[in-house]
């Protein structure tokens, strides 16, 4: 790897874009591209060209300036995905709230395979409550809380297992030959709110949770597709409902539309929210019924990376030869907030049996004011032995370093020969 630094009137705007000998224009977007909505109505000051739609200002952590610039060789051999594949979550678990009537009253829970998990964690004003506090009814029989369990865990327990658990939270595992079905919880001297939290680690019936996209620009939509699956089958969901979860923890009530294999779809904006950068959340209640007609509960989560379109590529690159004999690529940059900036991206050459394959990787940063910018790219001359004209770059991306925020992706970003 190669770190060097970078030409402050190559990486800080000096040169305008009309001083370029020759540019080209990046590739049409394709479809999962990630590319900003600006609309840029140049005015007497060229600097005030910003979109109505865009956000307020990404949140800045630190003012780094140094530029910096970095390439390496690739293995040509090896497969690339130009385009993230969005996560898939899955969950055997759901949860609750409810209040000290209710768990005096006793609530009822559903569970599809024996040995289930059952967590409870005391909320606002919730008292600590032990094993011999709870009673349990399964399959028509009544336990107390300790002829019913196998296993029990307190909270210093679950946190040395890596488990997110409150002060006074208490799991106990339901003993396998009690089986499964409509279970009822009672706790006669709950004092309080709790969360009730049921995960059943060898049931077949799994809720998956899938987003479009692994990330966003604040103003554009995400869908999140909700299914049940049975083992290898898929079982129709009877409902779902959920939530858009901001960063700050404000929530918005989402629609789910059936579909016609059983799943449901949900469309969320970030942008009706208060426009905050970061993880947002779509939280999943979804329910079923599985091959004996039980009742299947599941909660499922599923994030997605949210970025202020801050910045975007002008659509101008020009390729040239470097003078040590790699290849440098400049970009021009519309920048809407003074940031530091980071461009990358995979370059591709074509090899001895004609096809393309990858040939270095290259990324390069610097601190961009308000206004028209420029980023480049340097290939190392080093990693282009062995491959030939025409060059393709792919995976090309533009970063808000300090605010942790992907502006902008192209999978197939730009071809040329030198």
């Amino acid at each position: 790897m190669r770190i060097r630094p970078l030409m402050l009137a190559l990486l800080a705007g000096a040169l305008p874009l009309s001083a370029f000998a020759a540019t080209q224009n990046l590739l049409p977007a394709q479809a999962g591209d990630l590319v900003p909505t600006l609309v840029h109505a140049r005015t007497a000051n060229p600097t005030a060209a910003v979109s109505s739609r865009l956000a307020p200002t990404a949140p800045q952590v630190h003012t780094e300036r140094q530029p910096i610039q970095v390439s390496w060789a690739l293995n040509s051999t090896e497969s690339l995905q130009a385009t993230p594949a969005p996560v898939r979550r899955e969950s055997r678990e759901y949860w609750r709230e409810v209040s000290d009537t209710e768990l005096q009253r006793g609530v009822e829970l559903s569970t599809t395979a024996p040995g289930a998990i059952i967590r409870l964690s005391p909320g606002q004003g919730g008292a600590r409550l032990q094993p011999a506090d709870l009673r349990l009814q399964v399959g028509g029989k009544r336990f107390d809380g300790n002829a019913a369990t196998r296993h029990v865990a307190d909270t210093e327990q679950l946190k040395a297992a890596g488990m997110e658990a409150t002060d006074a939270s208490m799991a106990l595992q339901l003993r396998p030959d009690l089986g499964a079905g409509r279970t009822t919880l009672q706790a006669p001297t709950a004092r309080g709110r709790y969360v009730v939290y049921v995960y059943e680690p060898q049931s077949p019936l799994v809720v998956e949770a899938q987003a479009n996209r692994p990330e966003l620009l604040l103003g554009g939509n995400l869908q999140v597709a909700v299914n049940l699956r049975d083992g290898k089958q898929q079982r129709a969901l009877s409902a779902a409902s959920g939530v858009l979860r901001s960063p700050d923890g404000d929530t918005t009530p989402l629609s789910f539309q059936r579909q016609a294999d059983g799943s449901f779809v949900a469309t969320a904006s970030p942008a009706k929210q208060a426009g905050i950068p970061g993880l947002w959340e779509v939280q999943s209640t979804v329910t079923g019924t599985d091959a004996n007609g039980r009742e299947v509960r599941r909660n499922v989560n599923t994030a997605v990376a949210v970025a202020v379109p801050d910045a975007r590529f002008t659509g101008n690159a020009e390729p040239q030869r470097a003078s040590d004999g790699g290849v440098d690529i400049a970009f021009g940059v519309d920048i809407r907030s003074g940031s530091r900036y980071a461009v990358s991206g995979v370059l591709y050459g074509r090899g001895a049996n004609g096809a393309q394959v990858p040939v270095a990787y290259a990324q390069s940063a610097a601190w961009l004011e308000t206004g028209s910018g420029e980023l480049r790219l340097h290939f190392d001359p080093a990693s282009l032995h062995g491959v030939a004209p025409p060059y393709e770059l792919r995976d090309l991306r533009l970063q808000d370093q300090p605010a942790v925020g992907l502006v902008e992706r192209r999978a197939n970003a730009l071809r040329f020969s030198l």
